[in-house]
């Protein structure tokens, strides 16, 4: 066996009786006996991606964004844990988008001033040859 990393392609088991299709790489690098776990994306990814959708199915949407349930009187279902901090890093997001924004229009406005600036600055005509 050569001494740079070797590739073992196993199968997950799923259950006792079920293997998974899908192979799981594990890599192992001798130099610092770690191994690795590689899984590649899964079936249908790439017409996912194609279509402006989320790379799997649990990342955003309808199903992973709303509420589990509602209660019959109409109040609203409290928000999970995971729902809270997905709210709480748009929220973040947003804000970051925001101040970028504004750092743009401030760039835009400050070379608008600095190009009006060095035009009015050029009053002294070429002097003619003598």
């Amino acid at each position: 066996m050569s001494n740079g990393c070797k590739i073992k392609l196993l199968l997950g088991l799923c259950s006792r009786r079920s293997v998974s299709t899908t192979p799981c790489a594990f890599k192992y690098n001798d130099r610092f006996t770690k191994y690795k776990r590689e899984i590649g994306r899964g079936f249908g990814a790439k017409w996912r991606m194609a279509n402006g959708k989320s790379h799997d199915n649990t990342s955003y949407g309808p199903l992973i964004d709303l509420p589990d349930f509602s209660y019959l009187d109409g109040r609203p279902a409290p928000l999970t844990q995971r729902q809270m901090g997905r709210l709480e890093e748009r929220k973040q997001t947003a804000k970051k988008v925001y101040t970028l924004l504004g750092e743009i229009e401030y760039a835009k406005e400050r070379h608008r001033k600095l190009s009006e600036e060095k035009q009015h600055e050029k009053p002294f005509p070429l002097k003619p040859k003598s």
